[in-house]
């Protein structure tokens, strides 16, 4: 079985041209140099010093004190009073991902109690009925006469004023 990091090299002479041996192998070896892929290295090492044995609460296993260093990188991170900072620049995400949430779990509340007044018998054609009713009691006398059209649309442009905070 071939080892798949060796390479094969023909090297072609011209049969006019005598090279020594010496030359030839000088080739081959810079031709291997050339191909063979390089080293890889370590862009930077970090030494992590182990537990000391002072430390009798935690049971002694031999390796590195990483979880002190994350202790103690979270530590000076508080005391540089960065989340304070952090929550002021966060501040309005955070209201909108909460309003978001809210106002996804209210229209899914919503759905459920419609599901369920739909899946009872007559209730959908009942609520149909009362819409109606409501329309032709309410709605058509308001809009028959132009007075009472003028007032319900003056209230209306009130109420979409007040809503959008411009009035």
């Amino acid at each position: 079985m071939a080892d798949d990091t060796t390479t094969n090299l023909n090297i072609v002479t011209d049969p006019n041209t005598v090279t020594e041996p010496d030359t030839a192998v000088q080739q081959a070896e810079q031709a291997v140099a050339q191909a063979a892929p390089p080293e890889p290295s370590v862009a930077a090492t970090l030494v992590i010093p182990a537990l000391s044995a002072s430390s009798e609460s935690e049971p002694q296993s031999g390796e590195g004190g990483e979880w002190e260093l994350l202790l103690a990188k979270l530590r000076q991170w508080l005391d540089q009073n960065e989340l304070q900072n952090l929550w002021v620049q966060a501040r309005r995400p955070v209201t909108l991902l909460a309003a978001l949430v809210g106002a996804l779990l209210v229209l899914r509340v919503y759905g459920a109690i419609l599901s369920a007044l739909d899946s009872l018998p007559l209730v959908p054609g009942l609520l149909e009925l009362a819409g109606v009713v409501w329309a032709v009691r309410y709605g058509i006398p308001k809009l028959l006469r132009s007075s009472e059209r003028e007032r319900l649309l003056g209230g209306l442009n009130q109420s979409w004023k007040a809503l959008r905070g411009k009035g």
